[in-house]
């Protein structure tokens, strides 16, 4: 395993005044344990940014920075949140669970979703894909998508992920350093990772929320279509805010004034679009499967992806335009699967990337041009 630079900090942390015959031993196993858990999700994040930087041409020469411990609703701790930095530009971010470490979320540009919002007395929230919230207080969060400022008794859900109580006071500063090059080491680093591959459709766009989730996704694929070979599905002056809306409308998915459509409004919404401009195409909604999904990127078919227990929205669609799987030998050939979405989202970068096994997916809505 590689060494960290933090885990000088860590110990340094670590260091207390001698403990007298009467000390509370349970304090400083929840100290040791809470600083293991973080250091295997540093080691996650480094090792995982060697398997990318060694297979892709991203994060070449890049710096891991911690930023956030991420937790749920109630305080417990769910993630670890780290950035990294390519020379002087933002270069992503990496989401490390807290349980079993393993990379939740990440993506290869840009900045985190809180950036700096997060004030000195205040929490990170993250309780599932694409869910981000700062804590204000015990009542009251800022829900980091829709910008605004949210009750704790308007939230649908509690989100997927469910937190673990741990001492958060050991955890290292904010923008702690966690190694400058971890791609440097991959020489001398056992490999572990075989059978990578990826795939990314290009030029699929990535319109910003609109209207609802459900329009909004599906005109991503409108449009990705429209400059592959179905000109005529849009006019060369149609806005993304204009084919939204009418995708919204009564006239197609029938989406309601809160953002919501449903499940077979937008199947029939898709198809009436298309059909009214002379095309034909099959709409599908299907079972969440990671080879179903991995044929469509492959035949460069972006597809839709419902996820569930949204804390917002209750469930949620995102344009799904690729993927990303690998095995490691450290773990008996387990397999790590991601699928590559355009969450809808202004506050994310273009392609995030989502683990499989703790996205709560749903379904998979595949469309086929005929």
């Amino acid at each position: 395993m590689k060494k960290f630079i933090l885990t000088l900090v860590l110990s340094a942390m670590m260091v207390i005044t001698p403990l007298s015959a009467f000390a509370d031993d349970s304090q400083t196993d929840s100290t040791t344990e809470t600083s293991s858990v973080y250091e295997q999700a540093a080691d996650v994040a480094s090792k995982y940014i060697d398997t990318i930087s060694l297979n892709t041409p991203d994060w070449q020469n890049s710096s891991l920075t911690f930023k956030y411990p991420l937790v749920d609703f109630n305080g417990q701790l769910t993630s670890f949140l780290f950035a990294v930095n390519s020379e002087d530009y933002a270069a992503g971010y990496i989401i490390v669970s807290a349980d079993n470490p393993t990379v939740l979320e990440s993506t290869r540009e840009g900045e985190d979703p809180y950036r700096d919002l997060v004030g000195s007395e205040e929490q990170a929230v993250y309780i599932g894909a694409t869910q981000y919230y700062i804590k204000k207080d015990e009542s009251t969060y800022y829900d980091v998508r829709q910008e605004k400022i949210m009750n704790r008794d308007e939230f649908l859900s509690n989100g997927f992920l469910q937190g673990e109580s741990f001492d958060l006071n050991v955890i290292p500063e904010k923008n702690t350093l966690v190694v400058e090059n971890p791609s440097l080491m991959s020489e001398i680093a056992p490999a572990t990772i075989i059978s990578y591959s990826s795939k990314k459709i290009s030029s699929v766009p990535d319109i910003t929320w609109r209207k609802g989730c459900s329009p909004t996704s599906f005109g991503n694929i409108i449009r990705y279509w429209k400059n592959n070979g179905y000109s005529s599905l849009l006019a060369s002056s149609t806005t993304d805010d204009t084919l939204v809306d009418v995708l919204a409308s009564s006239s197609y998915m029938n989406t309601n004034s809160a953002g919501g459509t449903g499940w077979d409004d937008r199947v029939n919404g898709m198809k009436k679009f298309w059909s009214d401009r002379g095309y034909t195409v099959s709409v599908s909604r299907g079972s969440a499967n990671f080879n179903t999904h991995k044929t469509e990127m492959n035949a460069n078919r972006p597809d839709i992806i419902n996820v569930v227990n949204d804390a917002t929205y209750s469930d949620h669609d995102m344009t799904g335009v690729g993927y990303e799987e690998y095995q490691d030998t450290d773990q008996n050939l387990k397999w790590f699967r991601y699928v590559i979405v355009h969450d809808t989202w202004s506050n994310t970068p273009t392609d995030v990337y989502l683990y499989m096994p703790q996205l709560s997916w749903n379904e998979t809505v595949k469309v086929v041009p005929q």
